[in-house]
């Protein structure tokens, strides 16, 4: 690794809590689709996460492995959620919390609006609204869940358009739940719509608690990779990071997304996000 590379790696991890927790990395394959795109993501999906030509299951144990490897920094104890379809808990490292679709146990991964059944009831959530295309009635029913005590994690908020994270953040604003309800920084818009995005999460000073860390891997790292300049020229990232921060993406694609979501600053001032939001989150 260059020394610039090493320094904003350093730079990034500056001031953090001792335990950096990821409230959301996926385990899970791309869907099996046709056409050209399809062929494109997959290969850089196998990129990303170490895995290439395993059909069925085959991919699962080095996906792990990979990420595991990325996380197991000798500096600094990273805390993971595992969003997974299957959890499997002879592979899960101890700071690995698996959260997976299935009903059972206190937390639970809900893609989309699918909560109801199933016992015990969780008291932790995961609410993911990327496969939804209006995320309107899972917002209510996260807020709703939040109401009744249980701690809500909203994820997909930042991976779409500005109506998607306008609609999040009048739920986070409507909400009183400030240690039941949490937005995940867990992506930066689209190339079209990061500008505005990226604006209004960053204005949003007095919610900065009500925000956490969550990297979305692999996905997040590689949808910013590919526009690190549109940062640039919007304001957000400094010209002379974006060399180190492509090598980090090379040698560490989870490292990656952690160092820009911490390089990110408001255009025109030095409002970043701050230290807390890379922290666990407080017991209700």
């Amino acid at each position: 690794m260059s020394e610039s590379a090493q320094q904003l790696l350093e730079e990034s991890f500056a001031g953090l809590p001792e335990t950096v927790v990821d409230q959301g990395a996926y385990l899970t394959r791309p869907a099996i689709s046709s056409g050209w795109w399809a062929g494109l993501r997959q290969a850089i999906w196998a990129d990303a996460t170490g895995v290439n030509g395993r059909g069925g299951d085959a991919w699962r144990a080095p996906y792990l492995a990979r990420f595991r490897a990325l996380t197991d920094l000798p500096t600094r104890p990273i805390e993971v959620v595992v969003l997974t379809e299957q959890p499997d808990d002879s592979t899960w490292p101890a700071h690995w919390r698996a959260v997976a679709q299935a009903p059972g146990g206190e937390d639970r991964w809900v893609s989309g609006l699918t909560l109801a059944g199933g016992e015990p009831q969780p008291s932790r959530v995961w609410v993911d609204l990327t496969p939804l295309n209006d995320p309107d009635p899972a917002l209510r029913l996260a807020a709703s869940h939040a109401a009744a005590g249980r701690q809500v994690f909203l994820l997909g908020c930042m991976r779409s358009d500005l109506d998607r994270w306008q609609a999040c953040l009048r739920t986070l604003r409507e909400s009183d739940q400030d240690e039941r309800l949490y937005v995940l920084v867990d992506g930066l818009g689209r190339l079209k719509t990061a500008s505005g995005v990226l604006n209004s999460v960053l204005q949003q000073v007095d919610l900065f608690g009500r925000y956490r860390y969550a990297s979305a891997y692999p996905y997040a790292a590689i949808n910013t990779n590919i526009w690190l300049d549109e940062l640039v020229w919007a304001g957000f990232i400094e010209r002379e990071d974006v060399a180190p921060l492509r090598e980090l993406y090379a040698y560490n694609p989870w490292l990656f997304d952690l160092a820009l979501k911490r390089q990110l600053r408001l255009p025109g001032t030095d409002i970043a996000l701050t230290p807390d939001v890379f922290g666990p989150v407080a017991q209700p």
